[in-house]
């Protein structure tokens, strides 16, 4: 116990110092902790703020879009705004009832205003006012003499409808009415800004943080909003409403103690490091005396009882220290091992950010990784490519998964090996499962050639020796870095392609790029008229097939318009089933639509699609025939459909004229063509009636009231109303609008 008295002295001497410097270091790491977790509340702070804005400004398009759709669809706005009686209750009933039946479908929305401008007429959902008495005229002014196309929502104003109500804070959106005819009136939509107010605050927790909103003008939302409810931290401007919102975290009284706790401490921790050194240095001095005295002594003895003294068997610190240095060596070559292992890691992710434009912000911070990790020069022409293995679930069942490791490593080394043998510089990684990307140096001739060249190469390669078929899509060359992201999206674009023409070949995108992509409503009608045919069990569904083919096939559109189409066919056949005998829902809901589902998720080519969905299409057809011929009745009804067909121009077709042709009662015939055709008879006369007066008003140049006794109505006016109500527009907007579309596809094609 007496040998280590000085090492128990010495140890003790020290303790002090070291509780003293462990409770700082405690006390730093805490408040280390507590700032992360400070910026980790900013940084959710900053998302609520973002999802919020994102909320609002979702709910605002939603409404406005709902109002286009209105004055687009609505027969009824269209018809007030086209009038100017002021007394005619039933049109303004029908607008009113429309009005509120918007609002119903959109909770958020507070009154509406209808202005027609001819004869300055206002109705709003409580009352009719002249535009001149209207108590919300000044707001309203400045819009009807100027053009309102682009609305946008307006800031927090003050509102009453009445000149005796008080005044309430609404966000108003103005737009034009009719939507296509501009200058007849407007209409308004106001929006509490309360509620706005209430739908940020149910996403905001008030014991933690809270959100301002304020308008363009720096207006708030609420007026009880204060700046002093806490710290802010973050602020955002919608880019739909230019709104800025502002967030921050709440201050309790806890968080104003520990903030001055913190400053506490802090000088309580300076205050223990300045003790601490002067501990040190008073016990280093104190206890180095008799260090002194033994270094002393110890030069006395000779260079051999040194020796002695050091080298012993338990005594050797040397020996340690030549054991733990070989244990560092060890490690660090350990460590770069790891390092060459993870290199490939580190660079498929840079290679991922580089595309998404994501990195680097300056050719500064990518030249420092350049030479180390081996990377290419940014400061060259770049152009990037995409190879995507064909048929890549047809891949994953054919090879174990070993195998496809094996494969893909196979497929990447050699575009290496093939680009290297061309002088050509490129960087390869993976960024999917099924697709490679690759960037490329265009060198300064022929750049875009000896791409395409190297690339056919590969493809040519892979096809022999990997029995695999792949599909590269080409970007446009990148001049500066900046642009590579660009020209990666336009390889994915041009892959979308594949769809149209064909895999296991090179697309580039200047291939694709400039190419006619046809009119969606022309694709629509085509898509509703063939499944009304399957509704009816018609066979001319395949050749309006065929001729839906033909015209993406020659529109070339890309891979998510045909998957579109697709869906849309799938939608519009069920809803045409939905409106049949249950036997019929039945059968599209276990075999018609599974069968659609399956084809289009099998299919990677346009002939692909074309021939699966026409086998589960004609499939299902047979099967509603064979449904149709074992149903009752079904062959008398379909003999006075046909006959419906051919005789739609007489003006005395009805049920009482064909219970008297077919021999049955009038109500009998109207229950069995309602079971058999899913439609009531009056809807599918009319129909029959108005689809042949859109093919007369587009081939040939009748007036109005020849077609309309054409098709069997002996009052054009009726005709007109009819036809209105089917379309939307009138007899002689369709002809003209026909024409135009007409001579828009000829000029396109013609180009």
């Amino acid at each position: 116990m007496g040998r280590k008295a000085w090492f128990y002295r010495q140890l003790l001497s020290y303790m002090p110092v070291f509780f003293i410097v462990i409770s700082f270091v405690f006390f730093v790491f805490f408040q280390m902790l507590g700032e992360q977790s400070r910026q980790g509340a900013v940084q959710a702070n900053e998302m609520m703020i973002q999802q919020a804005m994102r909320s609002v400004d979702n709910s605002l398009k939603a409404i406005d879009q709902m109002l286009v759709q209105e004055l687009l669809f609505n027969p009824d706005m269209s018809e007030f705004f086209n009038h100017e009686d002021q007394d005619n209750v039933y049109l303004n009933m029908q607008a009113l009832k429309a009005m509120k039946q918007f609002k119903v479908s959109n909770p958020l929305v507070d009154s509406m205003v209808l202005v027609r401008a001819q004869d300055e007429f206002v109705l709003s959902t409580s009352s009719t006012f002249k535009l001149q008495d209207y108590a919300d005229y000044s707001f309203l002014r400045p819009y009807l003499s100027q053009a309102n196309s682009e609305a946008k929502w307006s800031g927090v104003r003050d509102f009453h409808e009445f000149s005796f109500n008080n005044a309430s804070k609404v966000l108003t959106l103005v737009r034009e009415a009719p939507f296509v005819t501009h200058g007849k009136g407007i209409i308004t939509i106001n929006i509490k800004a309360d509620a706005i107010h209430q739908m940020i605050l149910s996403m905001v927790n008030p014991e933690v943080s809270f959100i301002h909103v304020l308008d363009a003008a720096g207006h708030a939302m609420n007026a009880s909003t204060s700046a002093s409810d806490g710290e802010m931290v973050s602020r955002a401007v919608s880019p739909y409403t230019n709104w800025i919102y502002e967030g921050g975290l709440t201050r309790g009284k806890m968080a104003d103690f520990v903030s001055q706790l913190y400053n506490v401490w802090f000088m309580v921790g300076l205050l223990m490091c300045a003790a601490g050194i002067v501990w040190i240095i008073w016990v280093t001095r104190r206890n180095y005396k008799p260090i002194e005295a033994i270094v002393s002594r110890i030069q006395k003895y000779s260079q051999s009882k040194t020796s002695s003294l050091l080298h012993g068997s338990k005594q050797d610190e040397f020996a340690f220290i030549e054991s733990a240095l070989e244990s560092i060596l060890e490690q660090s070559n350990s460590f770069q091992q790891q390092h060459r292992e993870d290199l490939h890691l580190r660079k498929a992710y840079l290679f991922q950010q580089l595309m998404e434009g994501q990195y680097p912000s300056s050719l500064e911070q990518w030249n420092v990784q350049h030479d180390v990790m081996g990377l290419p020069d940014l400061s060259k022409p770049l152009t990037v490519q995409v190879i995507e293995i064909d048929k890549y679930t047809l891949f994953c069942n054919q090879y174990l998964q070993q195998d496809q490791y094996l494969m893909k490593f196979a497929l990447k080394s050699a575009v290496q090996e093939i680009a290297a043998g061309q002088g050509a510089v490129i960087w390869t990684e993976w960024i999917s499962a099924s697709k490679l990307g690759v960037i490329t140096e265009a060198r300064e001739q022929n750049a875009e050639q000896q791409v395409v060249a190297l690339f056919e190469h590969a493809r040519l390669w892979t096809e022999e020796y990997l029995k695999l078929t792949i599909t590269i899509g080409i970007g446009e060359i990148a001049e500066r870095y900046t642009d590579i992201s660009e020209s990666y999206q336009q390889a994915l674009t041009a892959l979308k392609y594949k769809m149209i023409l064909g895999e296991n070949r090179i697309i580039h995108y200047t291939q694709v790029t400039g190419e006619e992509r046809g009119h969606a409503f022309d694709f629509l009608n085509l898509i509703r008229s063939m499944a009304q045919s399957f509704r009816l069990v018609n066979g001319d569904w395949q050749v309006k097939y065929d001729t839906l083919i033909h015209n993406i096939e020659q529109n070339m559109l890309d891979r998510d318009g045909v998957v579109n189409l697709a869906d849309y066919m799938m939608y519009s056949l069920g809803r045409e089933m939905s409106c049949m005998a249950k036997e019929f829902q039945d059968l599209w809901m276990q075999e018609g639509q599974p069968a659609l589902r399956r084809a289009l998720q099998s299919s990677e080519t346009l002939e692909q699609l074309e021939h699966s969905y026409g086998e589960a299409l004609s499939s299902l057809f047979k099967s509603m025939s064979a449904l149709m011929q074992g149903r009752n009745h079904a062959d008398a009804i379909l003999k006075i459909r046909l006959f419906m067909e051919q005789n739609s121009s007489n003006p005395d077709l009805s049920l009482h004229y064909l219970s008297e042709r077919f021999d049955m009662n009038w109500k009998t015939l109207s229950k069995l063509f309602r079971e058999e055709t899913g439609q009531k008879f009056v809807d599918y006369l009319i129909e029959l009636r108005m689809n042949h007066a859109r093919k007369l008003l587009q081939e040939t140049l009748l007036p109005v009231q020849d077609i309309a006794t054409e098709v069997g109505y002996s009052n054009a006016i009726s005709f007109g109303r009819m036809f209105k109500k089917m379309t939307g527009m009138s007899p002689g907007d369709y002809r003209e609008q026909a024409a135009s579309d007409t001579r828009t596809t000829g000029a396109d094609r013609s180009i």
